[in-house]
């Protein structure tokens, strides 16, 4: 049966406030995301630098470009946020997490979370992949044969599910949670339009059409994240591993069992592709997916960076003892 490894996380919850994205605990304690913490440790992003620069080589206005750039962001975002509801609300419908979760009283925003795995497990039945398949249209084999894979292995499967660290004041929300008993799993859905990348460097553009187009040349570059994590490249690959790892962190330290698999699900939207099978960029400056998308999945296996993540870890401690410091020699 599973119960809780460290006893605090019966007493203290988190809470989420939509109107400003925040996250704090019961006990007033402020917390920074997963996502806003890794991001600190990728070189900087130049936009105006960039701007400037490509403005110049396009031959258009900086706010033009800008205005471009703002509108990939939103579609992504939205394109993205679909797909994530949608396989989200699949599973947490057909393996009962919503029924099982009604049997809690959360007030004022507390979240689901791992620490609450012991109570409500009892009220949670088997992912039915059969149902499943219903519920998202047929769209993700490779998908479903995960789930599969692991529901005939005894394990149970969340959605959505909170996670944090007392001591670390860390927060995030697992996609999938693969668990059982003696080990568990996590798993989660990107859905990048260039795909997914595990070393540094960009696609060579073509730049003798308007607009300039990815090719499908690859140009390495020797650039790595910031230190403690410096051994790894600067690419959406290592932040998502090292995502997915942190997760992992919170729930052995939460539970204490241990685990035993990360798994990336990159799902590519069906994009309009060029000559070179790249994305292509329209004369909006934009990318436009293809009148009746099939999606396509690629599974990537991910390492457990726990020596990362436990330099990450000892650098955020040190931060906030910086801060408590601060604070009292103000008063």
């Amino acid at each position: 049966m599973l119960e809780l490894k460290d006893t605090r996380y019966n007493n203290i919850r988190i809470k989420f406030k939509e109107e400003n994205h925040s996250y704090t605990d019961t006990l007033g304690n402020l917390y920074q995301s997963t996502t806003q913490l890794l991001h600190q440790y990728a070189p900087k992003f130049d936009k105006d630098y960039w701007l400037k620069k490509k403005a110049k080589e396009l031959g258009i206005s900086e706010k033009r470009l800008a205005d471009q750039w703002s509108q990939i962001t939103k579609e992504a975002c939205e394109r993205g946020t679909k797909t994530h509801n949608e396989l989200e609300d699949g599973v947490k419908s057909i393996s009962m997490f919503k029924e099982a979760i009604k049997y809690m009283t959360l007030p004022n925003g507390e979240m689901i979370t791992v620490a609450d795995i012991p109570n409500i497990d009892i009220n949670i039945r088997e992912l039915n992949i059969a149902e499943f398949i219903d519920a998202t249209q047929n769209k993700y084999t490779e998908l479903y044969n995960v789930f599969n894979y692991y529901t005939s292995r005894g394990y149970k499967i969340y959605a959505e599910i909170g996670a944090f660290l007392i001591d670390y004041l860390i927060s995030g929300t697992i996609d999938v949670l693969c668990i059982r008993e003696d080990q568990f799993v996590i798993g989660d859905y990107k859905t990048n339009r260039g795909g997914l990348k595990f070393e540094s460097g960009y696609y060579k553009k073509d730049k003798t059409t308007k607009p300039a187009q990815e090719t499908d040349v690859w140009i390495q570059k020797d650039d790595f994240l910031l230190p403690p994590v410096s051994n790894l490249y600067n690419c959406n690959g290592s932040i998502y591993n090292l995502q997915l790892s942190m997760y992992a962190k919170m729930v052995e330290t939460i539970l204490g069992i241990p685990c035993k698999g990360l798994w990336l699900c990159h799902i590519d939207s069906d994009f309009v592709l060029n000559k070179y099978g790249r994305p292509k960029r329209f004369p909006d400056g934009l990318y436009h997916i293809k009148q009746n998308p099939q999606p396509k999945i690629t599974l990537h296996k991910m390492s457990y960076l726990r020596n990362e993540i436990d330099r990450i870890l000892l650098d955020k401690y040190q931060q906030i003892a910086a801060e408590k410091v601060t604070s009292k020699s103000l008063f």
